[in-house]
C-alpha cells in the first residue's frame, strides 16, 4: 500500500512541487518492485460536477524511477484541494512554455520544421505563453495540426478561480477517433492565465496544443500578426477604359484601384458587368499579373450602357473588400444634342452633335468608319404632288466618317431647313444614325436610337399682282396708268420689268415682262405678234450659265419663273396678271411697283432714301409718282462692270449641297391617289438617297420638293430660239395696241349687243362666282373671288367679248391651285396615313373644265379618245391651222433658216404632232416653182401656240459664191399635222440677202451686182461690221 502511495506522490512531485493533502485511497491489489503491472487507485471526496477517476494505473519501472499515473477506465475529473504547501501559480513553481506558437488549433504541420512530439517533455506544470494563446483548445482539432501529426487537445472546461485545481482529461486525436487515447490533466485557473500539469506523451509525434491563434497569412495583418486578422486593402475606384488590341479590335477594361496592398500577389479582384443593374458577365483578375478585366466581345453589344461592379478579395480566405460600382458607361456613339431638336425654316444650321465612346482602328488600311445618316418620315406625313415625301430637313452630305485620330472629339452633322415656299404646316422628324462598315467587325450593323426634330415653318403667302391693278405685297391696291416699262420688282440682283402698253381690253396691259437674275434673263413678249414670244438672254459674258428655273405649264399658256433666292413669279395666260410670289428672303428687301415686303402697309407707295409717301393712297386710284420713280430704260440689263461682270451690291446666300437622305426604301414613292399619271407628275425628284454602284451605299442628291406643274425648259434652249428667230429689230419693235382675242370660248352667253359694265358684272358673279371652283375655292386663304369678277366686268365691258370670263375662271383657279399646293394646312390626309393637297378639291381646277372632252382629275385633264391638249380642246382628227411663220422671207446672212417657228390659236404637244415641208425651186426665168416632193418631221412643241420645224439642207443655206439664180433663193411650203391631219400650208422664202430683195409684198427682185449671178474670180466678200470696226 505505501508503495502505490508513494508512486502517486512522486508522481505528482515531477518536475514542480506536488500538491499537499491529497486523499489516495487504493481500492485493490499489491505490487512488488519488480512488478509492473499496474495497481488500482480509488479516489474519493470528489467535488460536484466532477467525475471522479475510479482507478488509475501506476507503472512502477523495472529499476525504480519515477511512477507514471495513467487512466484504469473511463476517466473522471478530480479535484485535489489545497491546504498548504507551494501554489503552482507562482511563476516559480511553473514552467513557462514561450512562443511555441506551432501549437495553435489552427497550425497544420509545418513540414519543413517538422512535427512537434511532447515524448521528452518532464512531467510538471506548465504555462503557455504565445501570440497564438495561451491555453489547451477544448474542442478537436483536426489531424496533423497544432503542429504535429496527433494534436492533444482538453476534454473538459477551464476552471473557475475558486475550484483551485482541477483533474482534466488530455484526449489525443487519432484517426478519425477525437479521444482515440487520452491521459490526465491537471489546470488550475491564475485569473490572467491556466497553468497545466503535464506529462510526456507516450509515443511520436504527438503533441499538447495551445491556443487557437496563428500567423496571419501573406497580404493579411493585425497588431500582433496573429489571428484575428484584417483584410485591409482598399478599394478605391472601379473605372471603365477603353483601348484597342493589338488585332485593332475594341476592348473594354474595367480596372479597379487599389490601396493599403502590402503583397500584390495575394489579392484577386472579381468584376461583375452589368446592363441595367443586370450581370451580363463574371470574371475575375489578379492585379499582379494584368491591370483590368477585359469583357468579351460577345458580351457586349453596341449601344448598350454599362458598368462593372468589382470588389478585391484575398487569395486564400473569404474576405472581401466592400463592392464599388463604377460610372455607367455607353458603348457606342452618344448622341450629344438635345433630344428634341428644334429647326427653323430659313434659320441658321443645327448641329447634330455626337461622339463615340469607343475606338476606332485601322483594318487594312482603312482607319474610318461611316455614318449613314437617314431622315426617318412619320407614318403620317406630308407628299408632295410627285408622289414623294415633303423634303424639308437636309443636310450636306449622307454619310459621315468617324476615324481613328478624331473618333473622341465632338463631330457635328449641320442640318438645315431651307426656305420651301410653303405655309401653315410644322413638321416632326427623326434622324437616324447607322453604321455602314464592311471591315470593322466591331461596328457592323450598329443603329443609334433616333434623333426627334421639330421643323418650324416660316409662313410666308404673300405675293404681289400686275394685272389691271397692281396688288402690293402688304395688301394695297392701286392703278397704274402709266405706259413703258417700270421695275415691278427687285431684291439685290432680282429684278421683274414688266412694260406696259395700252389694250384693246384694258387701259394699260402688261406687254411683256422681263425676269432677270445675275446671269441669265427671260423675257416672254405679248405685243409684238400678238402671241405669247418667249426667250432667254444672258447677262453675263459666261453665255454658259443659268440661274433661273423656268417651268412651262399648261402647255406655254403660263410659265412659273424661280430666282434662286425662292421668289416665284408667275406670267398668267396672254400676260393677264404677273405674280410675285415673296419668300422669307424677301423680307424688308424688296422695291418697285410692288412695294416693300415688311408687313406694313402704311410705307408700301414711299420713295426710297427717306424722300415719304409719293402720295396719300386711296384704294384702286392711282398714285403717277410712285409709279415714275419705277420707270427704267426699256428692259435695261444689270450693269456691267469694266471686266465683263456683274457689280453685286449684295452677296446672296450659299445654301451649298442640301440632302434629303431619305432611306433608300422610299426614294421613289407611288402618289397617293392611283389614277394619277405621270403627266401630273412631270419630272423625278432627285430628293433621294440613292445606292452608288462602287460600294452600294447612298449617294447624296437633291432638289426642293418642289411642285412644278409644268414643263422645265433650259435657258440654253430659250437663247438658241432667241437668235434664230429674233432680229434686235423684232425685239425692241412692240405694237402700241395689242388685238388681243382669248381663245377660250364661253357656250352660250345669251346676251346681244353691247356689253355694259353692270351686266358685265352679273354674268362675271355667275359665270366666276357661281361655278364650283369660286365656291370650294372662296374659303383658301389669297384666293380672292371678288377680284377677279372686277376684272371680267371690266376686260368683257371693254372688248365686248364674254370670252374674258372663261380668262378670269381660268385665271382664279390657278390662283387656288397655287395656294392649295402652299397651304399645307389645307391638305387631307389618306386611307394610308400619306397627307396630301385636296383630291377633290384639285378635280375642279382643270383649265377650261377639259373642254367637256375630258375627265378632271387631281388638277388634270385626262382627255376623251381622240383629244388631247392640257385641256382636252384639240380634235387629233381635225387638221390643225396656222396662222404665221416667223422671220418670212428669211435670210442666211442674218441667220441659219434651217429652223422656222409656225403660229397658231392652238396646238397641243402630243407624239403625232408632225411638220410638213414640201420644198420648191424657183426657176429665175419665169418664176416657175418646181416641187422637190414633201418630207415630214418631228415638230418641236415650244407652246401651245408655237412649234419649231426644221428646214432641209438646201444650196441657199451655203453663203459662199453661187453660179446661178436657183441656187440663191428658195420657196418652203410648211404645214403642221396631227398624223396625217395637216393643216394649209404657209409659204416660206429663204433667200440670200446678197443677190435679192424680197419683201411680202411684192416678188423678190435680183441684186444684180454681186457674186450671185456669175463666177467673178476677182470677187471678194466685204468685210463684215465687226471687221471693219477693228
Amino acid at each position: 500500500m505505501l508503495l502505490i502511495v508513494a508512486a502517486v506522490v512522486c508522481v505528482l512531485s515531477g518536475a514542480a512541487a506536488a500538491p499537499e493533502n491529497v486523499t489516495v485511497v487504493v481500492s485493490s491489489s499489491t505490487s512488488t518492485s519488480t512488478d509492473s503491472r499496474p495497481a488500482t487507485v480509488s479516489t474519493t471526496n470528489f467535488p460536484k460536477n466532477h467525475r471522479p477517476i475510479e482507478e488509475v494505473e501506476v507503472l512502477q519501472p523495472a529499476g525504480g524511477g519515477l511512477a507514471i499515473v495513467m487512466p484504469a477506465s473511463t476517466p473522471r475529473t478530480v479535484l485535489f484541494k489545497k491546504s498548504s504547501g507551494t501554489d503552482p501559480c507562482s511563476a516559480d513553481n511553473h514552467v513557462v512554455l514561450q512562443d511555441e506558437t506551432l501549437r495553435s488549433f489552427n497550425q497544420p504541420v509545418d513540414e519543413d520544421a517538422g512535427a512537434l512530439c511532447d515524448q521528452e517533455l518532464d512531467p510538471g506544470w506548465y504555462q503557455f505563453r504565445s501570440l497564438a494563446g495561451n491555453t489547451i483548445p477544448t474542442s478537436c482539432p483536426a489531424m496533423n495540426h497544432c503542429g504535429t501529426h496527433y494534436p492533444i487537445w482538453l476534454r473538459g472546461e477551464i476552471p473557475k478561480l475558486d475550484e483551485g485545481i482541477v483533474n482534466s482529461q488530455g484526449c489525443v486525436h487519432v484517426d478519425d477517433d477525437c479521444c482515440g487515447h487520452s491521459m490526465p490533466i491537471l489546470l488550475k485557473n491564475c485569473t490572467d492565465f491556466i497553468v497545466y500539469f503535464l506529462q510526456p506523451t507516450p509515443a511520436c509525434d504527438m503533441a499538447y496544443c495551445a491556443g487557437h491563434m496563428v500567423p496571419c497569412p501573406l497580404g493579411l495583418e493585425s497588431d500582433t500578426g496573429f489571428t484575428p486578422c484584417q483584410f485591409l486593402v482598399q478599394l478605391i475606384d472601379v473605372k471603365i477604359s477603353v483601348d484597342l488590341n493589338k488585332a485593332n479590335g475594341i476592348e473594354i477594361r474595367c480596372q479597379a484601384e487599389i490601396d493599403q496592398v502590402k503583397a500584390l500577389e495575394t489579392v484577386v479582384v472579381e468584376v461583375d458587368w452589368l446592363d441595367s443593374g443586370i450581370v451580363i458577365h463574371q470574371q475575375k483578375y489578379m492585379p499582379a499579373e494584368q491591370k483590368y478585366a477585359v469583357i468579351p466581345r460577345k458580351s457586349w453589344k453596341l449601344g448598350q450602357t454599362l458598368q462593372c461592379r468589382a470588389r478585391v478579395r484575398h487569395i486564400s480566405i473569404n474576405t472581401f473588400t466592400p463592392q464599388v460600382l463604377s460610372e455607367e458607361f455607353f458603348a457606342g456613339i452618344q448622341i450629344l444634342s438635345p433630344n428634341p431638336m428644334q429647326l427653323i425654316e430659313g434659320g441658321n444650321p443645327v448641329e447634330l452633335e455626337f461622339t463615340s465612346t469607343l475606338p476606332v482602328g485601322c483594318i487594312r488600311d482603312n482607319c474610318c468608319i461611316q455614318l449613314q445618316v437617314s431622315v426617318v418620315y412619320p407614318e403620317k406625313t406630308y407628299f408632295c404632288p410627285t408622289g414623294e415625301p415633303l423634303d424639308r430637313l437636309g443636310v450636306i452630305d449622307c454619310l459621315w466618317n468617324v476615324c481613328k485620330d478624331d473618333w473622341n472629339e465632338t463631330h457635328g452633322i449641320p442640318f438645315r431647313v431651307r426656305y420651301d415656299n410653303l405655309y401653315h404646316g410644322n413638321q416632326q422628324l427623326e434622324i437616324e444614325l447607322k453604321t455602314h462598315t464592311l471591315e470593322h467587325k466591331d461596328w457592323t450593323d450598329y443603329t443609334m436610337p433616333r434623333q426627334q426634330v421639330h421643323v418650324l415653318g416660316v409662313d410666308v403667302s404673300e405675293k404681289c399682282v400686275s394685272s389691271s391693278m397692281i396688288h402690293t405685297f402688304d395688301g394695297l391696291v392701286y392703278e397704274h396708268q402709266l405706259q413703258g416699262t417700270f421695275l415691278l420688282y427687285k431684291n439685290n440682283l432680282h429684278e421683274v420689268h414688266v412694260d406696259y402698253r395700252p389694250c384693246h381690253y384694258r387701259k394699260m396691259c402688261n406687254c411683256a415682262v422681263r425676269v432677270q437674275s445675275k446671269y441669265s434673263a427671260f423675257v416672254a413678249d405679248y405685243c409684238k405678234k400678238g402671241y405669247l414670244q418667249i426667250w432667254s438672254e444672258s447677262t453675263n459674258t459666261d453665255e454658259t450659265l443659268q440661274d433661273i428655273t423656268i417651268i412651262q405649264q399648261n402647255e406655254g399658256r403660263s410659265y412659273k419663273l424661280v430666282f434662286p433666292s425662292g421668289t416665284t413669279v408667275v406670267i398668267g395666260p396672254y400676260l393677264s396678271f404677273v405674280n410675285v410670289h415673296v419668300f422669307a428672303t424677301d423680307m424688308g428687301r424688296t422695291s418697285g411697283l410692288c412695294g416693300s415686303f415688311d408687313r406694313d402697309g402704311s410705307n408700301d407707295l414711299d420713295l426710297p432714301n427717306g424722300q415719304g409717301s409719293a402720295c396719300k393712297y386711296q384704294p384702286r386710284a392711282s398714285c403717277e409718282a410712285f409709279s415714275q420713280h419705277w420707270r427704267v430704260k426699256e428692259f435695261q440689263v444689270l450693269d456691267v462692270t469694266e471686266t465683263g461682270q456683274i457689280d453685286r451690291s449684295g452677296k446672296e446666300e450659299d445654301e451649298g449641297l442640301y440632302c434629303a437622305c431619305r432611306s433608300p426604301y422610299s426614294s421613289k414613292i407611288m402618289p397617293a391617289a392611283s389614277n394619277i399619271t405621270l403627266v401630273f407628275l412631270e419630272h423625278e425628284s432627285t430628293n433621294v438617297i440613292k445606292k452608288r454602284s462602287d460600294d452600294d451605299v447612298i449617294a447624296c442628291e437633291s432638289s426642293q420638293c418642289f411642285h412644278k406643274n409644268g414643263i422645265e425648259m433650259s435657258e440654253e434652249y430659250l437663247k438658241f430660239t432667241a437668235s434664230e428667230f429674233f432680229t434686235v429689230k423684232d425685239v425692241l419693235e412692240k405694237q402700241t395696241d395689242v388685238l388681243l382675242k382669248p381663245y377660250e370660248k364661253i357656250q352660250s352667253d345669251d346676251h346681244g349687243g353691247e356689253w355694259n359694265l353692270h351686266d358685265a358684272k352679273l354674268f362675271c358673279q355667275n359665270y366666276v362666282a357661281n361655278s364650283l371652283a369660286a365656291q370650294q375655292c372662296d374659303y383658301v386663304a389669297d384666293v380672292k373671288v371678288s377680284d377677279r369678277i372686277v376684272e371680267c366686268a371690266n376686260d368683257i365691258h371693254t372688248t365686248n367679248d364674254s370670252s374674258w370670263a372663261a380668262v378670269a375662271l381660268n385665271n382664279l383657279k390657278y390662283d387656288c391651285k397655287t395656294e392649295i399646293y402652299r397651304n399645307l394646312s389645307l391638305w387631307e390626309e389618306t386611307h394610308d396615313g400619306k397627307i396630301v393637297p385636296p383630291s377633290d378639291l384639285l378635280s375642279s381646277l382643270c383649265i377650261n373644265n377639259c373642254s367637256g372632252t375630258g375627265e378632271c382629275k387631281n388638277g388634270v385633264c385626262m382627255c376623251k379618245g381622240g383629244y388631247v391638249g392640257s385641256d382636252c380642246s384639240i380634235n387629233q382628227n381635225l387638221p390643225p391651222v396656222i396662222t404665221g411663220l416667223t422671220m418670212n422671207p428669211c435670210d442666211v446672212q442674218e441667220t441659219s433658216c434651217k429652223y422656222v417657228i409656225v403660229s397658231g390659236p392652238k396646238f397641243a404637244e402630243n407624239n403625232d404632232l408632225r411638220c410638213g415641208i414640201e420644198v420648191f425651186v424657183v426657176k429665175d426665168r419665169d418664176h416657175t416653182a418646181i416641187s422637190q416632193g414633201m418630207t415630214f418631221s418631228t415638230a418641236e412643241f415650244l407652246s401651245f401656240q408655237a412649234v419649231i420645224c426644221t428646214v432641209p439642207t438646201l444650196p441657199v443655206h451655203s453663203v459662199g459664191k453661187h453660179f446661178n439664180k436657183d441656187s440663191t433663193r428658195a420657196l418652203v411650203k410648211v404645214s403642221v399635222c396631227y398624223g396625217k391631219q395637216c393643216s394649209d400650208p404657209l409659204e416660206l422664202w429663204v433667200i440670200d440677202s446678197r443677190c435679192w430683195h424680197c419683201d411680202l409684198e411684192s416678188p423678190c427682185e435680183p441684186k444684180l451686182h454681186g457674186p450671185c449671178f456669175f463666177y467673178n474670180p476677182y470677187y471678194t466678200e466685204p468685210a463684215s461690221k465687226e471687221a471693219k470696226a477693228q
